[in-house]
């Protein structure tokens, strides 16, 4: 963390000098962002998520994550994968956790200094809780600088804290890289900490359609839990 801290130090510094501007950060990352959709308009990411542990492969195939803006600064989202595991060469599939949340900005930065936004998420089957993130973005120049930090509420007192720092930079007008440090923490428990990073980009291709990818690792792991060796997202965004 020290010296994830000290390339975080870095890279502000270096943003200060330039002039430009950023795009928001979300879908590929983990790390969530303030960004709503535009009023009345859609936004759907359709994608081809992967994981692969110590002992089994789990892909999502494919992951639908729907958004649509109900008003200014204010957005409605579900999302739901179909889950495929293959396990000692055996393959299963079943639908997976779906999700839905509401997205409300209360800053922006084009008229304050930074964005700030909410992002409250149920989680209606499976392992069912409730998510309440604080999720806060700022451009400075070619960089965007991003923080989520969440607590989310489990069944049994299975709760955890999460934290997302995310770095993104604009190489072109329609080529976005980005870089994150995600952590997640059992709030009860002593049970350590699970932390991942993950390298991203955004391609913009028209006015309707988006590339999105991202690859990761899981750098430390909670007792008791197997490690991500890799894991993936590429999909399309769609806006409309």
């Amino acid at each position: 963390m020290k010296t994830f801290g000290k390339i975080i130090f870095i890279f502000i510094f270096v943003a200060i000098i330039h002039v430009a501007n950023a795009q928001s950060g979300g879908p590929p990352m983990l790390t969530d962002d303030p960004g709503i959709v535009d009023l009345h308009k859609w936004e759907i990411n359709t994608s081809i998520l992967s994981s692969v542990t110590t002992s089994h492969v789990e892909l999502s195939i494919p992951f639908i994550d729907i958004n649509y803006g109900v008003a200014r600064n204010l957005q409605l989202k579900v999302e739901a994968p179909y889950l495929v595991e293959i396990n000692k060469n055996r393959l299963t599939g079943e639908p997976g956790q779906v999700v839905a949340g509401v997205k409300f900005r209360f800053l922006d930065e084009e008229k304050c200094f930074i964005s700030a936004g909410t992002y409250p998420q149920l989680t209606l089957n499976a392992e069912k809780g409730f998510l309440l993130p604080l999720l806060l973005e700022k451009t400075i120049g070619k960089f965007l600088i991003g923080e989520d930090i969440g607590y989310f509420f489990g069944k049994n007192n299975d709760n955890n804290i999460q934290l997302g720092s995310l770095l993104g930079y604009q190489v072109t007008p329609t080529f976005q890289a980005m870089a994150e440090y995600f952590i997640q923490k059992n709030a009860v428990w002593r049970s350590g900490t699970n932390g991942f990073i993950n390298l991203g980009f955004r391609q913009t291709l028209n006015k309707t359609f988006t590339l999105l990818g991202s690859f990761g690792t899981q750098l430390s792991v909670a007792p008791g839990e197997e490690k991500q060796y890799f894991f993936s997202f590429l999909g399309i965004q769609s806006s409309f």
